[in-house]
């Protein structure tokens, strides 16, 4: 499980490039937490949305063991 402190840490403090802040900023997301409750289907909507950012999202939530708990969360 991971650690609540890293649900928490915003991208920066967990080594994401600045690319994806940027366009995470622009989604609303600020931590993994907030990646963790999204409605997926509206992040699909806001015009910031691309797939190959959420394809970066989805690499770091598996880096962090938290990617099948995303995928439960969307059903």
């Amino acid at each position: 499980m991971v650690e609540a402190t890293k649900l928490n840490s915003t991208f920066a403090e967990l080594g994401m490039d600045s690319a994806f802040i940027e366009q995470a900023d622009r989604l609303g997301l600020r931590t993994i937490a907030d990646m963790m409750v999204i409605n997926l289907r509206a992040l699909k909507k806001n015009p910031a949305f691309s797939y190959l950012w959420y394809v970066s999202m989805l690499d770091l939530l598996k880096e962090h063991h938290l990617l099948r708990q995303f995928q439960d969360n969307q059903l």
